[in-house]
C-alpha cells in the first residue's frame, strides 16, 4: 500500500494465477483470464506456451526449484480466500469487499456470486494507475464496478481516505489484506485494526502472516533461504511474525475473534488432497479469517 515496488510481488502472484489458468478445466484450482495482462512479455509467452502440458510442467518445476513451495501454496491460498469470500457473500450477508494493498488482485472481475457486491481496491497510486490502464475495458463495453482509492500508508490514514458512502451503515464489509509480514506493515495494520473497531459486529477480515518460528529457526524450513533471498531482491524482507498460539490473544486485543488459521500444509491438503503430502516449502505462510466482536 505504501510503495510502488510491491508491484513485484503482484507480478509473481499474477504469474501463478495465469499459469494455473492454463490447466484443463477439471484440474485447475482457479481461472483468471486477466492475470496474464500484468506480466512482462517473456512471461506472457511462457504462460501462452504452458497451454501445452509438458511446457507447463517444466515451468512449474522451475518455479518450485527456485522458490520451493511458492507455486502450490500461492494457488491454494488464492483459492482458499476466493472460497471464503464467496461463502461470506452467499451465506453471511457480506456485500462489500475492501482489498487493501490490492496490487494485481482480480477478484472483483473474476469471482461470480449470486448477490451484488461492492468491491473497493486500496493501493499506492502508481501501481493503481498502471492496473487501471491495463484493465481498461474496450470502447463500447461496460466496465465492472470497482471503487479505486489511492492510499500512501506512510502519510495517510485509512479512515481519512475512505468516503462516507462506503462506511458501515451502508454495508456489511469484509477486508482482505495479504501482507502482514514486516514491522512496517504491522504499524500500518495497527491503524487499520483500530479503524475496524468502529465497524459493527460481523465485519470480517482475512489477512496473511508469517509463523514467527521461521524467523527464529530458518534452517528448519524447506527453501526459506531461497525465498528470503528473493524477498531481499524485491525490497520485501520479512521481519515480523506471530507464533500461532499468540494469534487468538493478538486478535482479542483488537476486538476480533478467530474463525480460521491455517498454513500452507493445511490449505494445500484442502485442495490437492493426497498429492499435498509430497509438496514441501512455504508451510510457514498462514492465512487468518477473523471477525469483529
Amino acid at each position: 500500500m505504501n510503495r510502488s515496488p510491491a508491484r513485484n510481488t503482484g507480478v509473481y502472484m499474477a504469474t501463478f494465477r495465469a499459469l494455473e489458468s492454463t490447466r484443463p478445466v477439471n484440474k485447475r484450482l482457479l481461472y483468471d483470464p486477466y492475470a496474464i495482462k500484468f506480466l512482462p512479455k517473456f512471461h506472457r509467452l511462457l504462460v501462452s506456451l504452458s497451454r501445452f502440458g509438458p511446457v507447463r510442467n517444466c515451468f512449474i518445476a522451475y518455479i518450485n526449484a527456485r522458490w520451493p513451495g511458492t507455486y502450490t501454496a500461492g494457488v491454494a491460498r488464492t483459492r482458499l480466500i476466493d472460497d471464503m469470500v464467496i461463502e461470506a457473500v452467499q451465506h453471511e450477508g457480506i456485500n462489500q469487499i475492501i482489498i487493501l494493498n490490492a496490487r494485481y488482485d482480480t477478484r472483483a472481475h473474476r469471482l461470480k456470486t449470486s448477490r451484488q457486491v461492492n468491491f473497493v481496491e486500496i493501493d499506492h497510486k502508481d501501481l493503481q494507475q498502471r492496473k487501471r490502464k491495463i484493465m481498461k475495458p474496450p470502447p463500447g463495453s461496460r466496465s465492472l464496478p470497482v471503487d479505486y482509492i489511492e492510499l500512501d500508508i506512510k502519510t495517510q490514514q485509512l479512515a481519512k481516505v475512505i468516503p462516507s458512502p462506503l462506511l458501515p451503515r451502508h454495508y456489511k464489509t469484509l477486508f482482505i489484506w495479504e501482507a502482514l509480514t514486516t514491522t512496517r506493515e504491522l504499524n500500518a495494520a495497527e491503524t487499520i485494526f483500530e479503524y475496524l473497531k468502529d465497524f459493527p459486529p460481523g465485519t470480517q477480515v482475512i489477512f496473511s502472516y508469517v509463523d514467527k518460528d521461521v524467523l527464529v529457526n530458518p534452517g528448519h524450513y524447506t527453501g526459506f533461504f531461497k525465498i528470503n533471498k528473493l524477498l531481499k531482491k524485491t525490497g520485501e524482507q520479512w521481519d515480523f511474525g506471530l507464533h500461532t498460539h499468540e494469534l487468538p490473544g493478538f486478535l482479542a486485543q483488537r476486538n476480533m475473534k478467530l474463525r480460521y488459521d491455517g498454513g500452507a500444509t493445511d490449505y494445500r491438503a484442502l485442495y490437492y488432497g493426497e498429492k499435498s503430502k509430497r509438496m514441501k516449502g512455504y508451510e510457514y505462510f498462514r492465512i487468518v479469517r477473523a471477525e469483529v466482536k
